[in-house]
C-alpha cells in the first residue's frame, strides 16, 4: 500500500518521467513500472469521478496484468459496490484480504458489505477478527456491539459493550446502549442500575436523574420516580423539573387547587415548557366532557402564563389555542392558532383546528388561503388538500378544487374515512359544473367502499339524481342518509321530492 501511495505522489505532475528525484538522489523509475502506475491511477481518477463502469473496466485491466496489487483489488470492490453489485464488490475485496491480510480497512470494507447485504453473521465474524487483531481500538467493539444486537443476540452486545468501556473507561454512551440493550430483555432493574450509574458519574447533570425517575414512570414504579426526584432536589433546591414531578405526585383531590398551585412553576421560564404541558394534558379531556367553568378557567389562566414565559415558543400558543378550542371559544383559540403558526408551521394539528374553526366560520377566503399554505407546508398531508377543496367548492372554483382533491386520493393510503370525504367534495365539484352524470358515477363507485354509510355522500347522490331527472331514486337516498344524519334541510327535500 505505501508503494501505491508513492505511485500517487510521484504521479500527480501533470507529466511522466522515467527519472525523479527521491530524498535528494536521482532514481531512474523503469518505463514499465511508470505505465502500471499510470494505469492505476487513470482507474482511481474514473472512481473518484463517479464514472464507475470506466473505473472497472480500468481497474480490471490493471489487475490482468498485475493480480498481486491488493490496492487494485479494493478499488475494483469499492466501484460495484458503488453499483450496489455486492457479490462483484464482495469477491474482489476478499481478494484483496489475501493479498494484503494485515490491512484492516480492507476487512472493515468486507464487513459493510456483508451489513448491506444482511449477511449480519459473516460481518460478525470480521468484527471479532478485527478486535482479536487490533484489540485496543474501541470503534471495532462498537461496531461489534451493535451488529450482536441487530444479528438478535443482546447478550453478546452487552460483552462487546463490557470491553469497550474497558478501553475508554465508564462514559454516557455505554450506559446509554446498555440501557436500552436491558430495556430490550425486560431487565428493568438491570436498565435503571445503568441510569443510576451514570447519574452517579456525573453529580452535577441533574438531567441524567430526571431521565432515571422517568424511566421508572415509564415502568410504572411511582415510588423510585418519587425517590429520585426528591434526590435531585436535596441536591439541587431550584431544580423546576423536580418541584413540579412532585407537586404533580402530591396533588390533593381538587382539581383546580392542584391547577392553581402550578402558577408559580409555570411562570419560572426555566421549568421546561414540556414539564408544563404535561401536567395540562390529562386535563383535556375532562375539558372536553363536562364544561366546567373552574376548571377551563383555571386552565385557560395556565395557557396565558405560557404565552407570557414563552412568548417566542409555538408549542405555548398550540397549547393555549387548545384550551380555547375545547372550552368553545373557538375565535380565541385562532388568533392563538394563528401565532402558533406564525412561529412554526410544522405541526399539522394546528393547521387541522385551524382550518376546522375557518370552516365552521364560514370565512371560506381565509380558510382558502390557510389550506393553501397547509399543503406547502406539508405537501403529503392529503387532509390539508381537502380542506382547500372544501373552500374552492364553496367558493365556486369547480376545477380548481377537484385537481387538490384528486391530488389528495392519490396519497390517502388507507385511511377509509377521509377518501370518502373526498370523494364526497369531488362529487359536489362535478354537481357545481353541472355534470351530473359524472357525479352519480362517482357516487355509486363509492358505495360498495363504505359510501353506503356515510350520509353526506348518500345525501348529495341524492341531489346528483334528482338534478338528472330521477327524482324517486333522489328520495330514497335522502331517506337513508337523513336516517344515519338527521337534518331539517333532508327532510325539506323528502317533502319537496325534488331539489
Amino acid at each position: 500500500m505505501k508503494n501505491i501511495i508513492f505511485a500517487l505522489c510521484l504521479l500527480c505532475s501533470s507529466s511522466l518521467f522515467s527519472q525523479n528525484t527521491i530524498g535528494g538522489n536521482k532514481v531512474i523509475v523503469p518505463e514499465a513500472e511508470v505505465k502500471r502506475q499510470s494505469q492505476f491511477l487513470e482507474a482511481e481518477k474514473e472512481r473518484l469521478l463517479a464514472h464507475y463502469d470506466k473505473a472497472i473496466d480500468r481497474y480490471e485491466k490493471f489487475l490482468y496484468n498485475n493480480p498481486e496489487v491488493d490496492a487494485g483489488w479494493y478499488g475494483l470492490a469499492r466501484s460495484f459496490a458503488a453499483k450496489e453489485d455486492y457479490v462483484k464488490a464482495q469477491d474482489a475485496i476478499e481478494k484483496a484480504i489475501v493479498k494484503s491480510p494485515d490491512n484492516q480497512w480492507y476487512r472493515i470494507f468486507q464487513a459493510d458489505l456483508f451489513g448491506k447485504t444482511g449477511r449480519h453473521k459473516d460481518a460478525i465474524t470480521v468484527y471479532e477478527t478485527l478486535t482479536k487483531r487490533w484489540p485496543d481500538n474501541p470503534e471495532f467493539y462498537r461496531q461489534l456491539a451493535y451488529l450482536y444486537v441487530l444479528n438478535k443476540d443482546p447478550k453478546a452486545g452487552l460483552k462487546a459493550l463490557d470491553k469497550l468501556e474497558q478501553i475508554t473507561g465508564f462514559s454516557e454512551e455505554t450506559a446509554d446502549k446498555k440501557h436500552i440493550i436491558y430495556v430490550g430483555l425486560g431487565d428493568d432493574k438491570k436498565a435503571a442500575a445503568e441510569l443510576l450509574r451514570l447519574a452517579d458519574a456525573y453529580p452535577r447533570k441533574p438531567e441524567y436523574r430526571h431521565r432515571l425517575a422517568r424511566f421508572y414512570e415509564t415502568m410504572g414504579d411511582q415510588a423510585n420516580a418519587r425517590r429520585v426526584y426528591e434526590d435531585i432536589l436535596r441536591r439541587h433546591p431550584n431544580d423546576s423539573v423536580a418541584q413540579l414531578a412532585l407537586l404533580s405526585k402530591g396533588k390533593s383531590n381538587s382539581d383546580a387547587a392542584y391547577l392553581n398551585s402550578l402558577k408559580p412553576l409555570f411562570s419560572d421560564p426555566r421549568t421546561p415548557i414540556d414539564s408544563k404541558i404535561k401536567e395540562l394534558l390529562p386535563y383535556f379531556e375532562k375539558l372536553g366532557a363536562s364544561p366546567d367553568p373552574a376548571l377551563a378557567q383555571n386552565l385557560l389562566e395556565l395557557g396565558a402564563i405560557l404565552e407570557k414565559t414563552h412568548p417566542d415558543d409555538a408549542k405555548a400558543w398550540s397549547i393555549s389555542g387548545d384550551l380555547l378550542y375545547y372550552s368553545n371559544r373557538p375565535t380565541e383559540a385562532l388568533e392563538k392558532y394563528r401565532q402558533c403558526i406564525r412561529l412554526s408551521p410544522r405541526v399539522f394539528s394546528v393547521w387541522d383546528n385551524t382550518l376546522t374553526i375557518l370552516a365552521e366560520q364560514k370565512n371560506f377566503d381565509e380558510m382558502l388561503r390557510f389550506a393553501e399554505q397547509a399543503m406547502d407546508a406539508f405537501p403529503n398531508q392529503p387532509k390539508a388538500y381537502f380542506y382547500y377543496g372544501i373552500a374552492a367548492n364553496l367558493k365556486g372554483q369547480y376545477d380548481d378544487a377537484i385537481n387538490q382533491l384528486e391530488q389528495a386520493m392519490l396519497m390517502v393510503g388507507s385511511n377509509t374515512a377521509l377518501r370518502l370525504d373526498l370523494t364526497d367534495q369531488i362529487g359536489l365539484s362535478l354537481l357545481g359544473k353541472k355534470e351530473f352524470s359524472a357525479a352519480i358515477t362517482r357516487y355509486e363507485q363509492s358505495l360498495p367502499k363504505g359510501g353506503e354509510q356515510h350520509p353526506g355522500i348518500l345525501e348529495h347522490y341524492g341531489d346528483a339524481l334528482s338534478l338528472n331527472g330521477q327524482h324517486d331514486r333522489a328520495i330514497e337516498q335522502w331517506k337513508k342518509a337523513n336516517t344515519l344524519r338527521k337534518s331539517a334541510t333532508l327532510e325539506q327535500k323528502i317533502a319537496a321530492g325534488k331539489l
